[in-house]
């Protein structure tokens, strides 16, 4: 993990502000740094092809509001990138925030024929990663979906990854489901203007990047047509509500009527969602009302310890982790805190406008998030195609990568899960 000061980490964003100091690497040096050892076979496998795009948005202070900013879905430019240090300097000249996802095929039938009949061809397979992590966390996992078919799209979400931000710094969640919309959005573009109809998309996240998923599917409108979602691309979003009239984030959040329109999602699939803090995960009573009291002007200031130690009974999972180093292994940020605490209470509160083909999986072991809470959502959930399985003896990494046949049992066992469900809606 790239290491800073905390306290330079609490002052820099001020500074930005007041216009005394331009960021020279809004990714803070996470754009150029190595893959980790761990996911060179994909990267490297000559019978997959992959790409990396970074997406644009505007800078946080051409908007009259932080909460604007933050919700913002307007692509102002997007390119092709290769990862190397200059397009640092060309990335800051064009405002210095984007979004960064790469997108993984495979380029012919593989050798001993597509798996599950390869009915995943033409579908796309989005996967959005959790809190600390990054996209390609999901790398030992993803041959399995390929080898069906299946064009997998894997996002880095803001301060996450090769996307902008202090890393792991949230200081609303807004900014992770309009980080997917973007990305949606882009791919969408691509495809039409290659001549390529439009594929078929599943939404699949664990963790915070199943409240992502979640939240993305009840905030924006979906459409049949895709020329409607690429319209919008580069059209500002409507404004927000004066303070007070409006429901959500501070009572401003827009009305879905005036939020633009998402892509029609075939079905999620949503693993361990972070709807409910676990009681070992969350911070006391006493660390809150501090973080509180901080959160304006220390946002960045790291607080709590949250879910380190409380993710896996393996330990080599946090050593691997801890080895990665686009990893976030630090303290929770009180300003993510907070923002996960607001987002969880905005997605219980809207639950029933999550109306889409889903499953839900969890451990009932979990010290993470709990399990209780996701079983809760789902008695909410409105369409009939809805399926949950409480996995037991699963704690909060549902996908630990084994040493041996047996010890990756439980990991195959969530995947053969995972990728049935799909194609049975392909």
């Amino acid at each position: 993990m790239t290491r800073y000061n905390p306290l330079w980490e609490v002052i820099e964003p001020h500074l930005v502000r007041l216009g005394l100091y331009t960021v020279p690497d809004p990714t803070y040096g996470r754009w150029t740094t190595p893959p980790h050892p761990p996911h060179l076979p994909l990267i490297n496998d000559p019978e997959v092809t992959h790409k990396y795009r970074r997406i644009f948005l505007p800078p946080y202070e051409s908007f009259a509001s932080k909460i604007e900013a933050y919700d913002t879905t307007q692509i102002i430019h997007a390119e092709d990138v290769q990862l190397i240090e200059e397009e640092i300097e060309s990335g800051v000249r064009r405002g210095g925030r984007w979004v960064c996802y790469s997108t993984w095929e495979m380029k012919a039938e593989p050798k001993g024929g597509w798996e599950g009949g390869g009915r995943g061809r033409g579908r796309d397979m989005v996967v959005v990663h959790g809190l600390g992590d990054y996209g390609l966390r999901y790398m030992p996992h993803v041959l399995h979906f390929l080898r069906a078919g299946f064009r997998v799209i894997i996002p880095d979400l803001p301060s996450y990854g090769r996307s902008t931000g202090i890393h792991s710094y949230l200081p609303s969640l807004l900014l992770l489901t309009s980080c997917l919309h973007v990305v949606l959005t882009d791919v969408v573009q691509n495809d039409l203007a290659s001549g390529k109809e439009q594929s078929k998309v599943f939404l699949c996240g664990a963790s915070m990047g199943g409240w992502t998923v979640l939240y993305y599917l009840l905030k924006y409108p979906p459409t049949q047509t895709a020329a409607d979602v690429a319209s919008q691309a580069s059209e500002p979003d409507s404004p927000l509500l004066p303070p007070g009239q409006g429901k959500g984030y501070e009572n401003t959040e827009r009305s879905r009527e005036d939020e633009k329109v998402r892509i029609h999602v075939a079905g999620a699939f949503v693993l361990c969602p972070m709807v409910e803090v676990s009681k070992n995960s969350r911070p006391s009573i006493v660390v809150e009302y501090i973080g509180r009291a901080l959160s304006h002007i220390a946002g960045s200031l790291p607080l709590a310890k949250a879910v380190r130690g409380n993710v896996s009974d393996d330990p080599r999972v946090e050593a691997d982790f801890e080895a990665d180093p686009l990893c976030y292994s630090g303290m929770l940020r009180i300003g993510t805190g907070l923002a996960a605490l607001e987002g969880m209470l905005e997605l219980e509160r809207r639950a029933e406008e999550i109306n889409a083909p889903i499953r839900l999986v969890h451990g009932n072991k979990d010290r993470a998030t709990s399990h209780l809470g996701t079983l809760r959502i789902f008695d909410r959930l409105p369409n009939e195609d809805k399926e949950i399985e409480i996995y037991d003896g699963y704690e909060h990494v549902m996908l630990k990568v084994g040493i041996d046949a047996a010890d990756d049992e439980k990991r195959q066992r969530v995947l053969a899960d995972w990728r049935s469900w799909l194609l049975q809606r392909c």
